[in-house]
């Protein structure tokens, strides 16, 4: 397999995880939700029938197949595809389960009160059936508190399994990106929060907000990179340096976008003189794109011409940039 196949793999991986990542925080929350009361009667089929289905409009279905997708493995060997297969089985368990809450609800609310009726004008040819029928109800609703026990159980479960998944892409900048965006969801599904997750998967939140940061950028969120990189910066521990050249970027990329070349090209020139070019390749390669397009946008005047020319000066500068020795 060649160096970009292994790439384009990788970077398949982290999409789909991020995605399972986010069908999970949405399960959660409305799980969660749906099960906050202690008392099963006050759990409505209705709002069960919406996580819980036979296709994607259910959230719940979408989270399992994405999990199967994902994970399932007919020779789970490593350590990380044991944990991969245990969130799965986990999740698939879950989904089931819940399927039992459905159908434990719709028993409830649909055939209970039909069998009540019925059994009004029950005649002896149809009183043993209705008997029958009452039965069934009366084990079913009796199983009822266990069921929500054990989708409790299972959501918590798989909660702590996604949290060691999560250690294993801690290299992943997207996923710090999906956890940073989906920081409400994350602060209620996980009891240590976005910062304890942070803290676990880079060891300290500083640096998990600038991998965050630095996948906005990759994506060009520069408003948003720059909230993160400011959030950084307000602790004590946060690498000045680092900060300060990462900055330096996401303003200069900004000032292209604003239309504000004058100060993109200042400010870009900045960055590079700190030899963070040299550094952040591909930074490097996304700026000299965006200067070379500066030179059809600049206008035909005499400032514009100027403006076309430092910015075409830095763009090679920018393109020739060859790694540091040793990095």
């Amino acid at each position: 397999m060649t160096s970009s196949n292994r790439t384009a793999d990788a970077t398949r991986s982290a999409t789909d995880f991020v995605a399972l990542l986010r069908e999970f925080l949405d399960a959660h929350a409305a799980l969660s939700a749906v099960l906050m009361s202690d008392a099963c009667e006050a759990i409505p089929f209705e709002s069960v029938r919406e996580l819980v289905g036979d296709d994607d409009r259910a959230v719940l279905y979408r989270l399992k197949e994405k999990s199967h997708a994902l994970f399932r493995s007919d020779a789970p060997g490593s350590h990380a595809v044991r944990r991969e297969a245990l969130f799965d089985l986990t999740i698939g368990s879950l989904f089931h389960e819940a399927m039992t809450l459905r159908e434990s609800l719709y028993q409830r609310e649909v055939y209970a009160p039909r069998v009540a009726e019925l059994s009004e004008y029950a005649d002896e040819e149809s009183e043993a059936l209705l008997d029958e029928f009452d039965r069934i109800l009366e084990r079913t609703l009796s199983r009822l508190t266990e069921v929500i026990s054990e989708v409790r159980i299972l959501l918590a479960q798989a909660r702590g399994q996604l949290r060691r998944l999560l250690v294993e892409h801690s290299g992943e900048r997207v996923v710090a990106r999906c956890l940073l965006s989906r920081r409400r969801q994350v602060d209620a599904a996980f009891p240590e929060g976005f910062v304890g997750l942070l803290e676990l998967m880079h060891g300290g939140t500083v640096r998990g907000l600038i991998e965050a940061a630095r996948a906005q950028l990759e994506s060009a969120y520069f408003v948003e990179a720059a909230k993160t990189l400011h959030e950084a910066a307000a602790h004590s521990n946060a690498p000045r340096a680092e900060l300060d050249q990462l900055r330096l970027y996401t303003q200069g990329m900004q000032a292209i976008l604003d239309g504000d070349y004058p100060t993109s090209i200042l400010t870009l020139e900045a960055w590079a003189d700190t030899g963070s070019h040299e550094v952040e390749l591909d930074f490097a390669q996304l700026a000299s794109s965006s200067l070379g397009r500066i030179g059809h946008l600049a206008g035909d005047d005499e400032a514009g011409s100027e403006i076309a020319a430092n910015a075409k000066q830095l763009q090679l500068r920018l393109e020739t940039a060859r790694p540091l020795p040793g990095g």
